[in-house]
């Protein structure tokens, strides 16, 4: 990690630049991929302020503040940033996982443009009485069965509903 330190209307001693590098740095474990840090003092009458800024491979983080030591107003802009890659590092481990996206067919061209594409799935169709449609339903995994009703010589369809109920759709002339 890169630390740039400038002041402004004061000047700073080497040590203090590098206790200011050293609490830099403990944010360093909470974010690996820091690329730089820029720390700006400045002295306007009896305020300091600290603006710290801190640029990672993804994200960049700026806090500032202002007190009437140095020392308070250096420990408040390190907190806070403390603060921010925290709560994004919790908000990016904590966000739900999107569905992986289906890559869509292109669009058809020529005669398939005109129609929609329609699976078409021939059934054979058996006599049979609703009771062994019934029966028979257990037996086959789509969920239907197409049948030609015993009684009323009808095509006609059994299926089970979404709430768990048989439905029998038979034709009307």
């Amino acid at each position: 990690m890169q630390v740039i330190i400038s002041a402004r209307g004061m000047t700073i001693s080497s040590a203090y630049r590098a206790a200011l590098a050293g609490k830099l740095a403990k944010i360093e474990p909470l974010l690996p991929k820091i690329i730089e840090t820029k720390a700006v003092l400045s002295k306007e009458k009896h305020r300091h302020t600290v603006a710290l800024t801190l640029v990672a491979k993804h994200h960049t983080f700026r806090s500032a503040e202002t007190a009437g030591e140095l020392g308070v107003a250096v420990d408040l802009a390190v907190d806070a940033l403390a603060r921010q890659v925290r709560e994004t590092k919790d908000r990016i481990k904590n966000r739900k996982a999107r569905p992986a996206r289906r890559p869509r067919p292109g669009p058809p061209t020529g005669a398939a443009a005109a129609a929609p594409r329609i699976a078409v799935r021939q059934i054979p169709l058996k006599p049979m009485s609703v009771e062994e449609a019934v029966s028979e339903l257990g037996r086959v995994p789509d969920g239907f069965v197409v049948f030609t009703n015993a009684s009323t010589e009808a095509v006609s369809v059994l299926c089970r509903r979404t709430d768990g109920e048989l439905e029998l759709i038979e034709p009307v002339a």
